[in-house]
């Protein structure tokens, strides 16, 4: 008797959580509806305060009916996000600014070279592609540059940062007519060739897609814009990523490294040291994974991302960043100092560094 009873319970389970989908499916049909209508009447994708009405609804109904409220917020942030990105991606679809134009990604089969291959495409750019020959060469592969008309509208380079040297050095020999921009994460190495290109006229502008190849919804990333002497040429890149919700920052070359090196540098390194740490320590990870905490979980969830990240460019933003002696040098030293508090027991000292932290997050 029991045992039928639980199979009703579940059959009525699996019921509720059919409903539960066909809810989600009518939802995400009823944002494309949004979505058309923001648009028409030219208004932004992201609403901040009806974000805030629709949580506050949902968590005063889960507190009705005696629900986690922490559970049902975590479900309507993803719920929420992903109605985000649907619109974000209809936005983008019906962009006419790529009607017509053509674009060549260098170093395109790369991780974001085939990033900004979909997004371009998305927005109905003629897509073509140069890179390294391979045996299933994409449509639009161009595997010799020799042999184009260089009649591209964006000629976007996707290479490594040394690679990317190279090759816009190269472009400012060949003098094409559209917008040439590198996505190089530092650019102290592309100083000179940017400059070879800014001074035989050609549109040149240097940008830093702050988010990786697997980012699908632009709403809080941040696309950095470094002028080389072309305002034009800022316009019109900068006209990209107008139908999506990145926030675009206007930076200059001269500060770009230098803030760079904590923002990616500095952030890179910890959580490398910290995988470096736990790989070598002999204990299994599944282990501590039981043992978590709320800390080690938020960490070791980065720093296994960094993990699965291209090691040959991790090293690149390091190396190449004349600043990275600077942040490394402090992390050392701070490593070095919090060590000998622990050590010599010097409980004051190490609760001033917290609280010299605490107050700088205050600011």
């Amino acid at each position: 008797m029991e045992k039928k009873n639980l199979e009703l319970l579940r059959r009525k389970l699996d019921e509720i959580d059919a409903g539960i989908v066909d809810l989600i499916a009518q939802r995400q049909a009823h944002v494309a509806q949004i979505g058309q209508t923001k648009k028409h009447i030219n208004k932004p994708t992201r609403d901040y305060r009806r974000e805030k009405e629709v949580m506050d609804g949902v968590l005063a109904q889960a507190a009705a009916k005696g629900l986690d409220q922490k559970i049902i917020q975590q479900v309507f942030e993803l719920v929420i996000e992903t109605s985000l990105g649907k619109q974000e991606t209809q936005k983008v679809s019906q962009s006419t600014f790529g009607h017509n134009k053509k674009a060549l990604i260098i170093g395109g089969l790369g991780k974001m070279g085939q990033w900004f291959a979909q997004f371009l495409r998305t927005q109905n750019f003629d897509v073509f592609i140069h890179d390294l020959p391979t045996d299933h060469p994409p449509v639009g592969f161009v595997p010799d540059l020799s042999t184009c008309d260089w009649e591209y509208d964006f000629i976007i380079v996707a290479t490594p940062i040394q690679k990317s040297a190279e090759v816009l050095s190269h472009l400012s020999e060949i003098k094409p007519s559209g917008v040439v921009l590198d996505i190089s994460s530092i650019k102290s190495p592309l100083r000179r060739p940017l400059r070879q290109l800014a001074d035989a006229g050609v549109p040149v502008v240097s940008i830093h897609p702050m988010f990786g190849p697997d980012a699908q919804l632009l709403s809080g990333k941040h696309v950095i814009f470094i002028e080389m002497g072309n305002k034009e040429a800022v316009t019109a890149v900068k006209q990209l990523f107008d139908p999506t919700m990145a926030e675009r920052i206007d930076m200059k070359f001269e500060d770009h490294d230098r803030l760079i090196a904590y923002v990616l540098g500095l952030s890179h390194v910890l959580n490398i040291a910290f995988m470096t740490v736990l790989a070598e320590s002999g204990e299994a990870a599944a282990h501590l994974a039981k043992l978590s905490s709320t800390t080690f979980d938020a960490q070791l969830d980065i720093a296994q991302k960094v993990s699965n990240e291209n090691p040959s460019l991790y090293f690149e933003i390091q190396k190449l960043n004349h600043y990275s002696p600077t942040t490394l040098n402090a992390l050392s030293d701070t490593v070095l100092r919090l060590t000998d508090m622990i050590h010599q027991g010097n409980h004051q000292a190490f609760e001033q560094v917290m609280l010299q932290a605490k107050q700088y997050f205050q600011q």
